[in-house]
């Protein structure tokens, strides 16, 4: 793919990745307390706006904070648009590729029970002040609005999933591991799906892999971000008229 992995030096480039690591476990460890612990506290599964503030903190302003400080560039952990156009045919055939799957999925029970994914919300704090909702997921469901709004505000929560796993974990270490760092991420990005559906969990292993590899080919993570973002609204949809039907 003619990717330059070693950006600033070997010392540099050990540096980088090693508090890329150190720093990355830690917050997957707290992503994993945090996210996997909504049920049993029920504090972030009541609100919707606790889930994605503590989720962006997590997966976005800390890892650019870190990156600042060890007076790296944003751009090489995969923060530019890169050479989008590389892989944007690839990123077509990967959703018409998606469809298949996807398609019959949305038929299965597990499925209908668990997505959209806004129905594991309870409230959100200003539906319920000034539209009086008690449910945002049930309210998800049934307004347009709602839905809407619902998917655009989770399109910035996996912009900055996207950018954790398939930018600041993939390109920090990938300057001294090399493609190897492709198979770390994607661990990493498969154990933070335990607890949804189990097909899911089990298939996003190696999504996470071909993710990393079209972010690595890219020299960007949009292009997964794109196609990440395309897949959960499209699956949503799917559901809602599989469940109508």
């Amino acid at each position: 793919m003619g990717l330059r992995f070693g950006v600033g030096g070997v010392r540099r480039d050990r540096f980088v990745t090693i508090v890329t690591v150190l720093c990355g476990a830690a917050l997957v460890a707290w992503l994993w307390l945090y996210n996997m612990g909504y049920d049993k506290t029920g504090s972030a599964w009541d609100y919707y706006d606790t889930f994605l503030i503590g989720n962006v903190l997590a997966l976005f302003f800390v890892p650019i904070v870190t990156i600042i400080l060890m007076g790296e560039e944003p751009s090489d952990f995969g923060l530019a648009f890169g050479e989008f156009r590389r892989v944007r045919l690839a990123v077509v055939l990967l959703f018409v590729g998606l469809l298949f799957l996807l398609i019959p999925m949305s038929r299965v029970q597990r499925f209908q029970e668990y997505y959209p994914l806004f129905k594991q919300f309870q409230h959100y704090p200003i539906f319920d002040r000034y539209m009086h909702v008690h449910s945002f997921g049930r309210f998800a469901e049934s307004s347009m609005q709602a839905l809407i709004y619902g998917w655009i505000s989770y399109g910035f929560y996996m912009f900055c999933w996207e950018f954790f796993f398939r930018g600041y974990l993939l390109f920090g270490m990938a300057r001294t591991i090399g493609w190897s760092a492709v198979l770390v991420q994607s661990i990493a990005f498969g154990l933070l799906h335990w607890g949804k559906p189990m097909p899911e969990f089990l298939a996003s292993f190696p999504a996470g892999i071909i993710l990393g590899f079209l972010a690595l080919k890219a020299k960007s993570f949009l292009p997964g971000f794109v196609l990440h973002w395309a897949a959960v609204i499209t699956f949503d949809i799917l559901v809602l008229l599989a469940s109508s039907g």
